[in-house]
């Protein structure tokens, strides 16, 4: 302690000491190196469903949101001109054949004449020229049948894939067809790509950090979700 020329007492502190420090030994392990991509997901497949013929809306089927299966019912149209204009086609068909059916009798018979004094080759030229005529005509009414029963097809909407649905464009009691647009969209869910950008510059650096090494063999691709992380197969 030292007193000044005042009285008053002043402590002198002593120096302090070195501080005080730790040693670790250094020792070597390895480092991953890594490299991060934001990336996104997206389906393999989607689906804009449309109206393949132009009718009245009558029913939707399907729940908005919903996990459906391939050949799932999701839209009813009106099926009742469609019906009829099948069951027309279908009658043309009918006629037709009777018609057919009585011309290849008139050609047979005029075939067997021809043997006769009273048989002409005219004749029979001109039936084979008739049956043949019917032929075709009843191949063509057979194609509209056919036709018709497509479009008749047509008014019920299933679904092409697998996958979730979305939100419905169009409700019951409007008209739709090929021209009214998207009816609803279906996007598969499982399995689905992962997409992440990665510039010219960084992929000739991976491509010379890893090529050595193996490619795509020494590499393992991870993807961290914001709610889990998963490990994705290299090759993917």
């Amino acid at each position: 302690m030292t007193i000044t020329a005042g009285g008053a007492a002043r402590t002198q502190s002593n120096p302090a000491g070195p501080p005080a420090v730790g040693v670790v030994e250094a020792t070597r392990r390895p480092i991953t190196e890594s490299s991060e991509f934001l990336g996104r997901i997206e389906a393999i497949n989607r689906v804009n469903v449309v109206a393949r013929v132009t009718a009245f809306l009558e029913r939707r089927v399907f729940e908005e949101g919903a996990e459906i299966k391939t050949g799932d019912e999701l839209y009813r149209l009106e099926r009742g001109p469609f019906e009829a204009d099948l069951a027309s086609k279908q009658a043309q068909v009918a006629q037709l054949q009777a018609t057919l059916e009585n011309a290849k009798l008139t050609t047979e018979r005029a075939r067997t004449l021809l043997g006769g004094p009273a048989g002409q080759q005219s004749t029979y030229d001109a039936a084979i020229a008739n049956q043949r005529s019917l032929e075709a005509q009843v191949q063509a009414a057979q194609a509209q049948a056919r036709a018709s029963q497509i479009n008749l097809d047509y008014a019920l909407i299933s679904a092409p894939i697998a996958g979730k649905i979305g939100r419905t464009a169009v409700t019951e009691g409007n008209v739709v067809g090929p021209s009214s647009g998207v009816l609803t969209t279906i996007v598969s869910q499982d399995p689905m790509y992962v997409i992440f950008p990665v510039s010219v510059r960084q992929g000739l650096e991976l491509r010379e950090r890893y090529g050595p090494q193996g490619g795509l063999e020494a590499v393992v691709i991870r993807l961290r979700l914001p709610t889990a992380a998963c490990t994705a197969n290299p090759a993917s």
